[in-house]
């Protein structure tokens, strides 16, 4: 079974185990991301926050339907969570560098879900982990990130903003992933790569 998106000129579809690299601006590109992660009926939702609040993450997506039950936030920023909805789960970390504190804890939030859950997973951002750690040790971690995904029939997101790295290290990473949209100023994205339908 696929997961349905809204966005990319119209509705469409990506396959279990995809995962999708959002590349623009971050105000663009959370927005996008947001729209692509909020969980559908029967689905939930787990977004590694490396720049925004916990509070933020969980109200844009129960202002796109989500219930608070079906939203995990793994907060990498440092501040404190103020997060009102009870259902929301939340874990913190002390920094976006911390890639073990991350797999741990996404690992947590997957065995609360079981075994046959469908899961969408969201990275904000990548460009900001980027600032903490090593290229070399980033690259590593979203290579196993993304097969914890594709083995679990996940469909994971993550955003890069491509301005604020050198060309070698947006390639390096850029080759994790499956297919990759592009978000444009005025808000179209396009896509490219494989694993979705138009």
């Amino acid at each position: 079974m696929s997961y349905r998106v809204e966005g990319f000129g119209g509705t469409g579809s990506f396959d279990e185990g995809t995962s999708l690299l959002l590349t623009g601006p971050p105000a663009l590109t959370d927005e996008q991301l947001f729209d692509v992660v909020a969980p559908r009926r029967g689905e939930t939702t787990v977004v590694v926050t490396t720049n925004t609040s916990a509070s933020r993450v969980a109200e844009e997506l129960l202002d796109r339907g989500a219930a608070g039950d079906q939203v995990g936030i793994i907060d990498c920023t440092s501040q404190e969570s103020d997060v009102d909805d009870d259902g929301v789960r939340v874990r913190q970390l002390g920094s976006p560098g911390d890639l073990t504190g991350i797999s741990l804890e996404f690992a947590k939030l997957l065995d609360d879900e079981g075994d046959d859950a469908r899961v969408r997973v969201g990275f904000a951002s990548v460009s900001t982990a980027l600032m903490y750690t090593e290229q070399q040790t980033l690259f590593r971690f979203l290579h196993v990130f993304t097969a914890r995904i594709s083995s679990g029939g996940m469909f994971g997101t993550f955003a890069m903003n491509p301005g604020m790295h050198d060309e070698q290290a947006y390639n390096t990473i850029r080759a994790v992933f499956d297919a990759e949209s592009e978000v444009a100023d005025d808000g179209v994205a396009s896509l490219r790569g494989m694993g979705f339908e138009g």
